[in-house]
């Protein structure tokens, strides 16, 4: 009976942190997509000094969330966004056209992360 009550705790705490962590990629994604919204806003409005800070400001939330997240995720799908983060500030910086495609591309790819992570009965079994 020891047995069963302590193999219900241990499923219980990993679903348990399973939901929490999938709440935390969630947010961090939600927010990573608003923020490169948010450059671009910016940039297409000509306030090019502004939009240099939110691309950096967008890169170390990123590279905040990342040190926690590489325990939980794909670090395939991590370097990928980390690779499309670090060209953001670059292309801001150098006023390219590529900037737009990179962010979109940035938003795909923060999209399906946040999918991956949501638990459902499919994705369980």
């Amino acid at each position: 009976m020891t047995r069963v009550r302590l193999s219900i705790c241990i499923l219980a705490v990993l679903i348990i942190i399973s939901a929490v962590s999938g709440r935390i990629v969630d947010d961090s994604c939600s927010r990573l997509i608003a923020s490169s919204d948010h450059v671009w806003e910016l940039y297409a409005s000509g306030r090019r000094e502004a939009a240099y800070q939110e691309a950096e400001r967008l890169e170390q939330d990123w590279e905040g969330f990342r040190k926690g997240a590489a325990v939980l995720l794909d670090n395939g799908k991590l370097t990928e966004i980390d690779r499309v983060c670090s060209r953001v500030v670059f292309l801001v910086e150098s006023d390219s056209e590529e900037l737009h495609s990179e962010l979109m591309e940035l938003r795909h790819m923060a999209e399906a992360l946040r999918a991956g992570e949501l638990p459902f009965l499919t994705s369980i079994l």
